[in-house]
């Protein structure tokens, strides 16, 4: 199915609190007459700006507890819509996306964050009829300290797992970072799709 159109005039803006996380609310868009609804998303491919662009050579960051690793990649939360009732979507969906590189990645100046126009969409099994989601794919940018930094907060990481365990749950999700190879197998469960769409068409 091709992407809904999610940057047309007139969308109603949203959020609402699904079952598989009932303390959040999350940010959709919804077609005032059509009836479809899309739940927002990204996922950032990042490069050490100082080496030649290789398009395979971006930042990871690997799953807590698990053996996965996907780009740093997240959904919009529904606080995003607070005050912001005529901000263009993009520039949501970037706030978005640097937060959430932020919170998994711990890199927290990115240069040149850019959308690919690259968009992911499908739906989970529990969605009702005609509710989508999408992940709109970024590129940017980040200094060798930054990747130094972040890399040194994972190991640190390692080393203190009490001191992990008190941070905020969104800051816990990962627990290592490296860069895209062999060794770092894809979370299956879409995450193989995003880099297989944005590896093919970049």
């Amino acid at each position: 199915m091709r992407p809904l159109d999610v940057f047309q005039p007139g969308l109603v803006r949203g959020s609402a609190s699904l079952p598989f996380d009932p303390e959040k609310a999350y940010a959709y868009v919804e077609h005032p007459t059509e009836g479809w609804r899309v739940y927002l998303r990204t996922a950032s491919f990042l490069y050490d700006r100082s080496q030649p662009f290789e398009k395979g050579h971006f930042l990871v960051v690997k799953k807590r507890d698990a053996h996965t690793w996907e780009p740093p990649k997240g959904q919009m939360e529904g606080s995003v819509f607070r005050g912001s009732k005529n901000k263009p979507l993009l520039d949501l969906l970037k706030q978005t996306a640097l937060r959430e590189i932020a919170e998994e990645s711990f890199v927290t100046h990115v240069t040149h964050l850019e959308p690919t126009g690259l968009i992911y969409q499908q739906k989970e099994k529990d969605y009702p009829p005609n509710h989508f989601f999408q992940y709109h794919l970024f590129t940017g940018l980040v200094s060798p300290k930054q990747v130094e930094a972040a890399f040194d907060m994972f190991e640190w990481i390692q080393t203190h797992p009490k001191a992990f365990a008190r941070f905020t749950r969104d800051r816990r999700e990962k627990d290592a970072i490296a860069w895209f190879s062999k060794k770092t197998r894809l979370n299956p469960r879409w995450c193989l799709a995003i880099v297989r769409l944005f590896l093919r068409s970049v």
